[in-house]
């Protein structure tokens, strides 16, 4: 996640550090098996360098696993050490029998990521977009990290409208974080030379997906 001010980054560590332990149990029900749907519907090749924005406790690592062979790798990055921690403690969980990707941890704001540009084929940016303080930013630098032809994607397991009134109610640091309407999301995209490819807003999940097209 990225943030413009050192106060605003400290906020919104300290939100996220302090329900790291029990955050599986406070998202919805059948989260990770409607990511997976949806993410299995992305044409991520098996050899893919994947950078997971905002890994959390690194829900979409299992899934990553099932769809990249030991030829791919993945790179989860997160402002929250503690949510670090959680995703550490998932892949030691996997079985190291099977022909998994490489995965390495990155503690860092992907604003300013120490990884050089154009190293990833995909960046994928799940449940974490509305916490980004100024998202055109965040959106540029993401489309630098991208290869060419690489793709972007931004997506939730519910709609934007329930993911805003959540952010809402829990209020705090996070009380007005919110998924952008269709038009200004459009003009993210186009402001960072990504292409649109897929923009579904729907009563169940969201999903945008952009391209980072060669000449």
């Amino acid at each position: 996640m990225a943030y413009s001010s050192n106060e605003t980054l400290t906020r919104t560590r300290a939100f996220f550090d302090e329900r790291a332990a029990r955050w599986d149990n406070m998202i919805s029900a059948g989260h990770g098996q409607r990511l997976r749907g949806i993410v299995e519907t992305l044409p991520i090749q098996s050899d893919a360098a994947v950078l997971d924005v905002g890994c959390g406790t690194g829900v979409l690592l299992p899934i990553l696993a099932d769809m990249l062979d030991n030829s791919g790798h993945v790179v989860a990055v997160d402002v929250s050490f503690r949510m670090m921690q959680e995703t550490k403690s998932r892949i030691a969980g996997f079985n190291i029998n099977d022909a998994l990707p490489a995965f390495f941890l990155l503690h860092a704001d992907v604003v300013q990521p120490p990884v050089r540009d154009a190293a990833f084929d995909w960046v994928i940016c799940n449940s974490c977009f509305p916490h980004f303080h100024d998202q055109q930013q965040a959106v540029c630098a993401m489309a630098h990290l991208l290869k060419p032809d690489g793709c972007l994607v931004v997506c939730h397991t519910e709609s934007r409208d329930a993911i805003n009134e959540l952010h809402q109610n829990v209020g705090g640091i996070v009380g007005g974080h919110k998924l952008p309407e269709d038009d200004a999301m459009r003009t993210l995209v186009a402001n960072a030379g990504l292409t649109l490819e897929i923009l579904d807003s729907t009563p169940d999940y969201y999903l945008m997906m952009a391209q980072k097209r060669v000449a």
